[in-house]
């Protein structure tokens, strides 16, 4: 089956190649028919090449364009041409066809006008990216689908000229991996991967500041709110400057290259729905029968030279005649342990590219509802846990613990099952007694006092003993 594959991948290239070397050879037997004065052969032959060159308009030049407009996409010249521009250049060329034709002195003078205009635009543009230095200063905690502060500002470092209209653009750099990452469910083979490893980055530009004038040896700053919708991670490689100065024929376009800067999406967070107020407040709440820095008397006990002399017990110990202090049980405890079942499910990767996205936005719709307990939990000062299938993690609280857990949301992605060529059905059932194991064994351990479990099985599919400890959430 492997040939078979090979050849459906060259099909349109042999079928092409098949097309144009049969329509040639009809060529040179019609042209050798005419040569010897054969007419009947000569008019077959041309009726032939008719209905091949019929074919290579049909089967051989579409593909051909496909791929031609492709390759132009992936261009990036340092220069583009607008509307006005292009309706300068056609008069230009226009004007120096009629003035060669004529050899008319007005048309040549007029010729020579435009012509000092389009060099005196270009110049001007050069000139005015020439020698500018940008520095942007992105936030420490950004969050998809809300604004984030950016502190952009653009440095002109020359001696005599000012720079006006200057667009300021970030270079977001792409691969392959991170655009498909989401519906890739590793049941491709591997070749597909390594060439899809192979390809080269794209990049994508967004646009950070518009500055119209910037004095010389002058420095401005521009504070824009930049909007991410999608969480996950972003790196910006560089700043690209923009001009369409000074008459907007076209727009000269200047490359920066900065220190590559990281930035992670952090998914957005909602506010405390319904069902999540019908939790118990008091989730994970236990009193703590271990000694502790808490209010509540524990026991009495002689004194030890470790001890504080604030913990006496004064009236004990002039009962006793000897040194008594007071130990205390610690704080109450409030723990959540939340775990997001991020295991990909094969019948919907199987039924074709509608199944495939409504398991990606049920995925993401997960991410935000583990997301918004964490933050949730965390402000109502209980310690959490963020267990991503079988990434496990431990206990915090704070803001630094909340930051944590939601990069770790920010960059998750479905995690394929260990027999996932061989369907839901028996990769799913390999997959889950090691999944509720895990979480049956935390869950039993003294350390964990809640659960809630956010899983896209379909209701049913999940243990009893597992159900009846958690509090499941079904994306």
């Amino acid at each position: 089956m492997a040939w078979f594959r090979h050849l459906r991948v060259w099909r349109n290239a042999i079928f092409g190649t098949l097309l144009v070397g049969c329509g040639l050879a009809v060529a040179i037997v019609t042209s050798w028919a005419r040569r010897t004065g054969d007419w009947e052969l000569a008019r077959a032959g041309a009726i032939t090449s008719l209905v091949f060159v019929l074919l290579i308009t049909i089967f051989v030049v579409p593909p051909l364009l496909r791929s031609a407009r492709a390759e132009v996409g992936r261009l990036d010249p340092p220069f583009q041409l607008t509307a006005g521009g292009l309706i300068f250049i056609g008069i230009f060329l226009s004007v120096a066809f009629a003035a060669y034709n004529t050899g008319n002195n007005l048309l040549f003078m007029i010729f020579s006008v435009l012509a000092s205009t389009l060099f005196v635009a270009w110049t001007a543009a050069r000139a005015s990216l020439r020698d500018l230095v940008v520095s942007a200063r992105f936030p420490d905690h950004i969050f998809a689908g809300e604004p984030a502060p950016v502190l952009v500002s653009l440095h002109n470092t020359k001696r005599l000229l000012p720079s006006f209209s200057i667009l300021i653009e970030s270079r977001n750099q792409i691969f392959a991996d991170d655009v498909t990452a989401a519906h890739d469910d590793g049941r491709r083979p591997a070749k597909k991967k390594r060439r899809r490893r192979r390809e080269r980055p794209r990049y994508v530009r967004r646009a950070l500041a518009y500055f119209v004038h910037v004095p010389r040896r002058a420095k401005a700053e521009q504070r824009v709110e930049q909007l991410f919708p999608r969480r996950g991670h972003v790196l910006v490689t560089g700043f690209e400057l923009s001009t369409r100065f000074p008459f907007g024929f076209f727009r000269l376009r200047r490359r920066l290259r900065a220190r590559n800067v990281e930035l992670v999406i952090y998914p957005k967070l909602e506010a405390a729905s319904d069902e999540l107020h019908l939790l118990p407040m008091n989730a994970g709440r236990m009193l703590s029968a271990r000694r502790g820095a808490g209010h509540d008397l524990h026991s009495l006990r002689d004194y030890q030279p470790q001890d504080d002399m604030r913990h006496i017990d004064w009236k004990a110990t002039a009962r006793a005649s000897r040194l008594v202090v007071r130990e205390f049980t610690s704080e109450d405890e409030r723990r959540v342990h939340i775990v997001f079942d991020t295991r990909a499910l094969d019948n919907a990767t199987d039924a074709g590219g509608g199944a495939e996205k409504f398991f990606e936005a049920r995925f993401e719709r997960g991410v935000t509802v583990a997301a918004s307990l964490v933050a949730h939990f965390l402000e109502e000062r209980a310690e959490v846990r963020l267990t991503l299938g079988e990434e496990a993690g431990h206990y915090g609280a704070g803001r630094e613990h909340l930051y944590a857990s939601l990069r770790r949301l920010a960059l998750v992605r479905p995690h394929e099952t260990k027999d996932a060529g061989v369907g839901m059905a028996t990769g799913a059932a390999n997959h889950e007694p090691e999944l509720w194991s895990s979480l049956a064994a935390a869950s039993n351990n003294a350390d964990s006092h809640y659960v809630i479990l956010l899983t896209t099985s379909a209701p049913g599919s999940i243990p009893a003993h597992v159900w009846r400890m958690s509090h499941v959430i079904y994306l």
